[in-house]
């Protein structure tokens, strides 16, 4: 049965329970009715508090079941896209669950109130630099639809364009009236959040670390992604990239890789170097979510949003990887930050380096673009809904806009000659573009409505139920542990219930976004790595769900509402708990994210880099994989002369050139060839390297001989 077909005998079975439940037991139901408004008078008679509680017990019981259900359901009876009906208990039970969890805590009046709107005072613009600012962003962008690759003038166009955006930032603070604050009120302001900045400092110092901890052996091993961030970084160093404003590797415009370049010019061409970047940029998306949380709704649900986000393992695992798809969970979070606190506090600055957050976003990970068009969208909506807004925020906007456009002009210009490449990514990832629903649809029989409800299914149940066995994480578990997946659901619901207010319409739009447009609507579902920008929404939510459960449960009583605090921390910390354990043990222990190929291209290192420019190289391969041309070889060991060698024989021996050593390396899968070529050149260096963390098994045999040794060869 299809996705299609299921979905008609749910909406089917529905409608005919419907019509037997009108027609057929009026009676019993007239029954049931009175019995439970007996019940309800019962209930009525109890303390406001205690009758709440009993509703969130029950939500609580009725949303564990339903977890446990859920469990079931996808693993002992292996779920898939094609029994979407075994899915009907586990939902009707949460939602059932839900139902109580409203009636809970709808006397919770702590809800944060709607955009403000106010009458901000106006002054006579000052221009400024403004013109300069744009026309120069402009002239540059002229220059770089037609730039070359390695442009000889590239560093001379990127400061005019640095300069650019300078011009225009001096511009808004001269308007603005900006003045830098004294010694005195900085030691002030210090002096007041002294203890909150402690509590921060704490949780992005617990993130790091746990980020920074054995990071070039866990994950294992080094992906040779990774290896083309490192070598991107490299051509900028040597002076090899100087065009910033082109696309690079993976459809990546240029400047993406600076942050390697400067960590590899501290580091050296290690795997240090190149994961560094993404377990700082990791860190500070902890910070935003908390200044997110903090700005919006509490201080409260702003710790434990940023103490989740710190040992989400989905985040950890993504923040320890040399790749840039971690950049999606910084952008969201920190752009949404800045565009709230510059509605509430009519602040011209937030809108300005909102501007600037929503530039840069088109040079990184092509994910981080749903940041300013999610912000752009929410821009229309307050302008549509809310009556004055336009009026108030109009001036501060049109900052947002023009510095954005100051910031983007020249790589979309890039993209304008090149539209090829700007499209490569969407073609090939999507599955409109790429053929792939059609594919599916002739070899499963489905119809794509059902193909859809499939991959959406899969892309949204791996945070609460079912693992994700791909997307470059591969982990047997949900994101969530099964406690915070109920709190979780719980707090769905909750903001569900209060759509209507603008900033619970804008967390539960942040945490779909990339659910249906990164991974329903790509390829292979779930895709973990185009769905990190939900993540912070996901610890916010859940954050959400804890403290009004707690706010309920500590009004049954004066004793539980000063226990509250504690609970609540416990609650964290054991969450926290349970998230490291299975990161740095059961899912390393568990060897899930090794790959034997990728293993080799690492570890070889070890023996290749030495030779520098006094050796060579020759990898007895498969050609259907090219060892030798794989990223990580040319990144770690750039200088060392790399060559294929095979078939393997006396005379393909006997032509290699004797004006250097040696090292030959072959897969255990060709040991024999190995084996040969010490036969017939003895006195070598014989290795054997088994698999780091599988030593039963090995990875690779290596031979060095001299080049003396070599010229004692004869054919």
């Amino acid at each position: 049965m299809d996705g299609g077909t299921s979905f008609f005998w749910v909406v089917f079975s529905i409608v005919l329970g419907i019509l037997y439940y009108r027609f057929l037991i009026s009676s019993f139901r007239t029954k049931v009715t009175q019995e439970l408004s007996k019940v309800w008078g019962r209930l009525e008679i109890l303390p406001t508090g205690t009758r709440h509680t009993i509703w969130m017990v029950l939500s609580l019981i009725l949303g564990t079941i339903a977890q446990i259900t859920f469990l079931v359901t996808v693993q002992d009876k292996q779920w898939n896209t094609r029994s979407n009906l075994i899915l009907i208990p586990g939902l009707l039970l949460y939602a059932l669950a839900g139902i109580l969890f409203i009636r809970g805590v709808r006397q919770i009046q702590d809800m944060p109130l709607p955009v403000p709107i106010q009458n901000y005072p106006q002054r006579k613009p000052k221009f400024g630099f403004w013109f300069t600012s744009v026309g120069l962003a402009g002239a540059i962008a002229i220059h770089a639809m037609y730039a070359a690759w390695n442009e000889p003038k590239g560093y001379a166009f990127a400061a005019l364009w640095i300069l650019s955006i300078l011009l225009f930032v001096i511009s808004v603070l001269a308007d603005a009236g900006w003045q830098p604050p004294s010694t005195q009120v900085i030691l002030d302001w210090f002096k007041i959040h002294r203890t909150e900045l402690f509590v921060i400092a704490t949780i992005i110092v617990l993130s790091f670390f746990i980020r920074f901890l054995d990071l070039e052996a866990h994950p294992y091993s080094f992906d040779n992604d990774e290896g083309e961030m490192g070598l991107s970084g490299v051509c900028i160093l040597r002076g090899e990239c100087t065009n910033w404003f082109v696309i690079g590797w993976a459809a990546q415009p240029r400047i993406a890789f600076i942050p390697d370049a400067i960590s590899i010019a501290i580091f050296g061409n290690t795997a240090l170097a190149v994961r560094l970047v993404s377990v700082i940029i990791g860190t500070i998306s902890t910070l935003a979510v908390y200044l997110f949380a903090r700005e919006v709704f509490t201080r409260k649900i702003a710790w434990i949003s940023a103490v989740m986000l710190a040992t989400l393992p989905v985040h950890v695992h993504f923040s320890r990887q040399g790749v840039d798809n971690i950049a999606d969970s910084l952008s969201a979070p920190l752009l949404l930050w800045l565009f709230f606190r510059g509605i509430k506090r009519g602040s011209r600055l937030s809108f300005l380096a909102a501007g600037i957050v929503a530039g840069f976003c088109i040079y990184t990970y092509p994910g981080s673009l749903l940041a300013p068009a999610f912000v752009m969208g929410l821009l229309l909506y307050f302008t549509l809904k809310t009556r004055g807004f336009l009026r108030a925020h109009i001036r501060n906007i049109l900052i947002f806009i023009l510095m954005a456009t100051v910031i983007v002009i020249p790589i979309v210009a890039n993209y304008y000659t090149n539209s090829d490449m700007f499209l490569a990514r969407l073609k090939t990832e999507s599955i409109f573009q790429n053929g792939a629903i059609q594919y599916e649809m002739n070899n499963t029989g489905q119809s794509m409505a059902g193909i859809i409800i499939g991959r959406f299914l899969k892309s949204s149940l791996v945070f609460i139920a079912t693992p994700a066995p791909s997307g470059f994480y591969f982990s047997p578990k949900p994101y969530l542990t099964p406690l915070a997946a109920l709190l979780f659901m719980l707090g769905l619901t909750y903001i569900i219930w209060r759509i209507k207010n603008p900033l619970y319409m804008t967390l539960f739009i942040w945490f779909w976004i990339p659910v249906i447009l990164g991974s329903t609507f790509t390829g292979g579902p779930p895709t973990s790595q185009r769905m990190l920008m939900s993540m912070p929404a996901v610890v916010i939510i859940t954050a959400i769900g804890m403290t009004k459960i707690i706010a309920v449960i500590q009004q049954s009583g004066k004793t539980i509402a000063r226990l509250g605090p504690i609970l609540l921390l416990i609650v964290v910390l054991y969450i926290g708990y349970k998230d490291i354990r299975f990161y740095f043990y059961e899912y390393r222990i568990g060897h899930f994210y090794e790959d034997p190929i990728n293993e080799l291209s690492y570890e070889t290192r070890i023996d290749i880099a030495p030779l520098h420019s006094q050796g060579r190289l020759y990898m007895i391969e498969n050609r259907d994989i090219p060892f030798v041309v794989f990223p990580n070889l040319r990144f770690f060991a750039p200088d060392v002369e790399k060559f294929n060698f095979d078939p393997v024989s006396r005379e393909t021996l006997a032509a290699i050139p004797h004006d250097k050593d040696v090292l030959f390396i072959a897969p255990s899968y060709r040991k024999s060839d190995l084996e040969l070529i010490k036969k017939w050149i003895p006195g070598g260096i014989w290795n054997e390297v088994k698999r780091r963390y599988q030593p039963a098994q090995t990875l690779y045999f290596s031979y060095k001989v001299t080049k003396e040794q070599l010229e004692g060869l004869r054919p």
